[in-house]
Formats: structure tokens, sequence, C-alpha cells
């Protein structure tokens, strides 16, 4: 009889069924099982009472850049090696883990001659993936390793090869799809006025003079898409929970708003962003076509023009994270934060004193919302934050609820026809399932 829990020999069936699939050698899958099982159960430790979170490449201390690039970055990554390896344990985790962190550094584990798992070293600059992973960066950075694994809670194992997501072990549930509510979707539906409100303000605001071949709308829909989940992932990092609506409506019936602010601010910061990258790029482009038909001499007023306009984009790109740091932290106060459709908050500490309970409640299973893959859920299961947001987005349709619990898992929340939909475990970060094609 299949048990309907799955334990870390399950990530490791994945895993290694898509390196096979991909014709990649591996050691043996037992070695890759013991390799889940130790970093599955010394996530349910504790050091000095605070939960152990890691990083981890598999990589072979042996060959660690069998095909190094011609050209490397300056911050590419390195591996140190210790001087003597250390033993793969639950104990020896548990006390080497602060040295690896998410942002910065990982691990470096691979079986000896004999099939016994060794911490090998560590490995730097893991800063860039982090950053592109978590949509604050627009450039790839390379990465090392046969795959790499990520601790990012109690219980909760991640699997990477490169950026491509290959499962995910919660507690006992192995995830292997998230649903990209931000793509086609009736989310992305209910979002599409605020969207088309931002490439309107945008076509208003680009100089005269700039080509339209400079000008890419589907761009500058993704940067705000982006934004939006970057605050989402700001406030799952703050690990306190929180939750924001956005609604068409602010008469505010039903909310009942402590601190009342406009904060218009993110509008205006995605709109230089976009005219400021327009001009660089149609800049930048006509340099390098004039460089390459050596027609003639470049003037260096150009490039000093340039080199403003990057300085411009740079210094754009740090007040939108400043915004989004600014609004995540609201998030923190009791009480849930308000925007309208074009993400200016109006408000937070918000408390919801909608009182009538939900007529129904359905868990997506796509992103689509497809009647086929709805499942009929409780409201009384959920926890009051929860509670609240499906209430209010029941009796007012069009509106929008995301819910950040402490453990980091994000909730979507609202009206679709006449049921109230839920979407669970959406997709956030910059990365790809791999294909299930056999």
């Amino acid at each position: 009889m299949t048990s309907k829990h799955k334990s870390p020999k399950n990530l490791a069936e994945s895993v290694c069924a898509e390196l096979r699939k991909r014709h990649v050698a591996f050691p043996d899958e037992r070695i890759i099982a013991d390799l889940f099982e130790t970093t599955y159960y010394s996530s349910l430790r504790t050091e000095e009472s605070e939960p152990v979170t890691f990083h981890l490449v598999f990589l072979d201390p042996a060959q660690p850049d069998p095909k190094p690039p011609k050209n490397p970055v300056k911050d590419r990554w390195s591996f140190i090696p210790f001087a003597e390896p250390i033993e793969f344990s639950i104990l020896n985790v548990v006390k080497i883990a602060k040295s690896s962190g998410l942002t910065t550094s990982s691990l470096v584990v691979w079986p000896d001659a004999e099939g016994k798992l060794f911490i090998w070293g560590l490995v730097d600059q893991q800063n860039r993936f982090h950053k592109f992973l978590n949509r604050s960066a627009e450039v790839e950075a390379e990465r090392p390793g046969l795959f790499q694994v990520s601790v990012e809670g109690i219980g909760v194992v991640v699997v990477y090869l490169r950026y491509e997501k290959v499962a995910e072990l919660r507690v006992n549930e192995l995830i292997r799809n998230s649903l990209d509510v931000f793509g086609e979707s009736p989310i992305r539906d209910l979002l599409a006025p605020g969207i088309a409100d931002h490439i309107a303000s945008l076509y208003g605001n680009l100089p005269e003079d700039l080509p339209c071949s400079c000008f890419s709308e589907e761009i500058h829909v993704q940067q705000w898409l982006s934004v939006l989940c970057r605050i989402l992932l700001r406030v799952q990092k703050l690990k306190h929970g929180g939750a924001i609506l956005i609604t068409p409506e602010l008469a505010r019936q039903g909310l009942n708003v402590k601190y009342r602010i406009d904060y218009e601010r993110l509008q205006s910061a995605l709109a230089t962003n976009a005219v400021l990258k327009s001009r660089f790029d149609c800049m930048e482009l006509s340099l390098l076509e004039q460089d390459e038909s050596k027609a003639s001499d470049i003037p260096a007023s150009r490039f000093l023009r340039l080199r403003r306009l990057e300085k411009e984009l740079r210094s754009s790109k740090n007040e939108i994270d400043g915004v989004i740091w600014f609004m995540a932290l609201l998030t923190r106060v009791d009480g849930l934060v308000l925007m309208d459709r074009n993400l200016a908050v109006r408000g937070y500490g918000v408390e919801i004193t909608t009182a009538a309970e939900p007529e129904n409640l359905f868990i997506a299973g796509d992103r689509m919302a497809s009647e086929a893959k709805l499942r009929a859920a409780s409201y009384n299961h959920f926890g009051t934050r929860h509670r609240s947001m499906m209430r209010y987005c029941f009796e007012n349709p069009g509106s929008i609820g995301f819910v950040i619990s402490q453990d980091g898992e994000v909730r979507v929340i609202s009206k679709i026809g006449e049921r109230l939909i839920m979407w669970e475990n959406i997709k956030l970060k910059y990365y790809s399932y791999v294909s299930k094609k056999k």
C-alpha cells in the first residue's frame, strides 16, 4: 500500500529520475537518498534555539570546475576546500550550517571512494544566484555542482538543477509544480487594469525622439508583476506573517483603516525606471552599431551621456528596492496593507469588519482554477488572517487577497464567478520546474 506521506527517499527518486533523463552520470541512488535523509533530518534540529537552514551543492571536489569560462566575471563562484573533509552527519551539519547561507555561500558535499558522504569545503559568491531567483537581478548567474539543495525551513528541502526546480519536500508533501498565477490566470486578469494604467502612463512619459523599437511593453509588464512578487517575497523573508489586499473599490466598506496614507511612489519609480532603461538600451545599441560599422569616430560626449544614464538607472533601481522594503515592512503591523489596483498604498493596520462567512471555498488545482481541478475546503480549517480575507473577498468581487503565513506559505484569495477560490504554492521566484515528460 502506497503511503500518502512523502519522505527524503521520494525526493531522491525524483532527482535521480531527472538526472537519468538528462543522461547525467551520478553516484549510486542510495548515496543520493542518504544525502537527502541527512539534509532533511538536519532541518528538523535547532542550533542555539534557531532553525537550521543552509545551502549545499553536490559537487565533485576533485573536479569542482571542469569547464571554466574563458572570460569569467569578477564575482564568479570559487571552491574553498577544507584542510580535512568533514563527515556529512546530522551533528556536523547542524554545527557547520551557520557558515553557509542561502544568500552567500554553500557547503560542498560529495561521496568518497567508499560511497560515504563528506563536506569538502565551501563555494562562495552565491549572492548573484539568490538575487536573480528573487527577482532583484536581470542576469542569470552560473551555478556549480551536479545539483543544488536549499534547506529553507523546518522540514523544507528544495532541489534545483541550475534554475529548474526538480522538487520540494515540505515536511511530508512532495511538491512537483507551483501555480504561476501571474501568468495567464484569473488573477492576472484582475491585475490587468492596473498593468494597463502603468503602460499608458509610460507612453505619456516617453521622450518624443525615442524610437519605438527601444520600448518593449512586455518588458515593463513583467517588471510590474515582478515588483509585486518582490513585495510578497520580502514579506515572506520577514517571517512575521502579513496580508495585502488589492481592491478596485476604495470606499472602504467592510474595512477599518487605522493608518491612512497615500503612498504612490512605486508608480512614479517604475515610470522613471522604464524611461531610463529605454533611453539607456537605445543609446547603448546605437553606440554598438556605430562601433561595428566603424563609419566614423564616436564622440566622447556620447559615452559620457551613456555612463550618466547608467548611473541614473542604478539609482532608479535602488529607489524601487527601497520602496519595496517600505511597503513590505508595513505588513508587520497588525492588520493588512491596503492597495489600489495601481499598487499605491492607501492604508495599513487595516481591520476587515465584514462578518458574513463565505458561502463556499475551493482550493485551485491549477493556475486557471479549472472546475475539474477544484477541491472543496473548509472555511474553519484556516486561521483568523485567512478567514477575514476570505470574508472580504467573497463580498467584494474583483478584490485580490495575499496572505503570507509566518512559515512563509503565500496564498492568493479571490472570488471568481460565484466561487471563492484560494491558490496555494504560488510561483514567486524566477525558476521553472523540470518537465515531467519522459
